[in-house]
């Protein structure tokens, strides 16, 4: 690399000795030298400043107005005779450092605007490859739970939201709704970051409380910036026919009932994750999720759904509890799919578009267990 470096910058000074040469030339041929200096010196002086910044103008623009005064000397004329000759020398100079100076400083500009784009590119790519595995479109089937998540972006900056759907041990399921506090790449980093190991731990234990405390203690560990924190509520759901529902929120809201809109009894929230390396303090939550019964979790989008170009003379309007539980109401009974499809209509139709936040929603609901066989049915 260093003598690929070394030989570009050897060839590039071989072309500007040239073109001041043949610039040498010029001046000692032209019948009009102050136009030959004035046009043709420049062409060196700019592609100094290209390849080698401020100082190779100040170098070239020296050697072109050196040559000129040298030429002067050897062939004096009455027109450039003592003094003249020193001023016409300086404001050649002037105007080629001028020029040069003038050139490099938009070339340095054009660079850095152009190194900004290509950073921004990469930020966005990496953000669109985050955002897929922060909320796929897939989800893992679980047997007896129906399961559908959506996620529709916000207006303007890339938020953390999260969820994931993963198999706990027995049998049992998994399903983790997370926001971090913040936007652009490094939320989403972190989400990232919070999701894999909230995956990772999953598999090995089906308490939310000992999840999130697992999930706390390496995202201390990793590290995260000085006002960046998680919101994350944890949900573990035992195989059926019992079907348990056992419940965690570190600063989360508290997952509903899919029919009523009924927070899940119990529990205590306790403070966010990535607040300190301590235990935290959370109690769990446990209700049983019946045939046909439904959860509904979800982000801070839903509750305080907005528009992101609201009037900022009009008093602030969430969409809140009371729209939420309406569309959960008018839609009892069916399928996930169907039910988060209202409530992100009607999210969106209220904010007028883009809501100002993510809405990232999880719905389940049990399916009807069959009757055990060979017992007959009327």
């Amino acid at each position: 690399m260093f003598s690929g470096r070394l030989t570009r910058t050897r060839d590039r000074v071989l072309v500007l000795v040239a073109l001041l040469v043949a610039l040498w030339l010029l001046v000692a041929t032209a019948s009009t030298p102050s136009l030959a200096v004035s046009m043709y010196g420049l062409v060196p002086v700019v592609l100094s400043g290209y390849w080698f910044a401020l100082r190779g103008v100040v170098v070239t623009a020296s050697v072109a107005t050196l040559m000129f005064v040298v030429d002067k000397l050897l062939s004096p004329s009455p027109e450039l005779a003592g003094g003249t000759l020193w001023l016409a020398a300086l404001n050649r100079g002037l105007v080629l450092v001028g020029v040069g100076v003038l050139v490099t400083v938009l070339l340095q500009r054009q660079r850095t605007l152009l190194l900004r784009l290509r950073a921004r590119e990469e930020e966005l790519a990496e953000l669109e490859s985050l955002r897929a595995a922060l909320t796929p479109a897939d989800v893992p089937e679980r047997p007896h739970l129906r399961i559908a998540t959506s996620f529709t972006p916000a207006e303007g900056l890339v938020a953390g939201d999260f969820y994931l759907v993963a198999d706990g041990p027995g049998g049992s399921t998994t399903v983790v709704v997370g926001d971090v506090v913040g936007h652009g790449l490094e939320a989403a980093r972190c989400a990232a970051f919070v999701r894999v190991a909230c995956a990772t731990y999953a598999r090995f234990t089906g308490d939310p409380v000992q999840l999130l405390q697992l999930a706390n203690a390496a995202l201390a560990e990793h590290g995260t910036g000085p006002t960046q924190f998680v919101t994350v509520v944890c949900v573990n759901i035992s195989a059926p026919p019992e079907c348990t529902v056992r419940w965690a929120a570190a600063g989360h809201d508290v997952p509903w009932d899919l029919d009523s809109g009924a927070p899940l009894p119990g529990g205590r929230v306790g403070t966010p994750l990535g607040i300190g390396a301590e235990p935290l303090t959370i109690e769990t939550g446990t209700s049983s999720l019946g045939s046909g019964g439904g959860l509904l979790i979800f982000t801070d989008g839903l509750l305080e759904g907005r528009s992101a170009r609201r009037d900022r003379s009009r008093p602030l309007e969430l969409f809140g509890e009371e729209r939420t539980r309406a569309v959960l109401g008018e839609h009892r009974g069916e399928p996930p799919a169907a039910v988060l499809e209202a409530l992100e209509q009607a999210v969106t139709a209220f904010a007028g578009g883009s809501p100002a936040d993510d809405l990232c929603l999880v719905a389940l609901r049990a399916e009807p267990l069959g009757p055990e066989p060979g017992t007959a049915t009327s």
